[in-house]
């Protein structure tokens, strides 16, 4: 009688093994081109003003845009990080600069046939939220974002991630009041 149980345990091992494949053999095997991203090819030029940036930004609901030469070769991005830090503390003197004075010259990139796991790894090295993908010409192509991989791990994993146990709340109180 064991051996048959142990039996059934390992064929129903086996099958969870191959029903539920593991986030890193997925993230590996699948390029970036297979993520769910909005941002596809729209793109802003070096002399296009912050005011304008910041509208398309709105009007598209991105958090970023790629910054492209005239012949569409990335140069730069410029977030919405990039605005909030360097043109918000004084708007009204931004709104009509152009993006090329606050845009991240020359950012890293990806390309479409890169893995996910590749490109988790130069975001999380170089702490982006956002990430070009490019053609060998280095045109811009694309933009990935933390929430482009998040939507794939969900996707993926969606067993694993709706029963994530919550995280407990820090109910110890304050070591000084917060406030007047």
């Amino acid at each position: 009688m064991y051996d048959s149980v142990q039996e059934d345990l390992n064929r129903f091992e086996e099958e969870i093994d191959h029903t539920y494949p593991e986030l890193p053999d997925v993230a590996l095997e699948t390029p970036v081109s297979e993520l769910q991203m909005r941002n596809i090819r729209l793109t802003i030029r070096p002399e296009t003003t912050i005011g304008q940036v910041v509208d398309t930004m709105v009007e598209n609901n991105v958090g970023c845009l790629p910054v492209v030469d005239e012949e569409g070769r990335l140069i730069g991005i410029v977030t919405e990080r990039d605005i909030l830090l360097k043109a918000a503390p004084d708007f009204d003197a931004f709104a009509q600069k152009p993006t090329s004075e606050i845009m991240v010259n020359n950012p890293t990139t990806a390309h479409s046939d890169d893995t996910i796991g590749t490109a988790i790894r130069r975001m999380h090295d170089g702490h982006y939220r956002h990430l070009p993908i490019v053609d060998d010409e280095r045109r811009a192509l694309a933009v990935i974002s933390v929430r482009n991989i998040m939507e794939f791990v969900v996707e993926h994993f969606p067993v694993e991630v709706l029963n994530l146990p919550p995280q407990p709340i820090d109910r110890r109180p304050m070591r000084a009041p917060e406030g007047a």
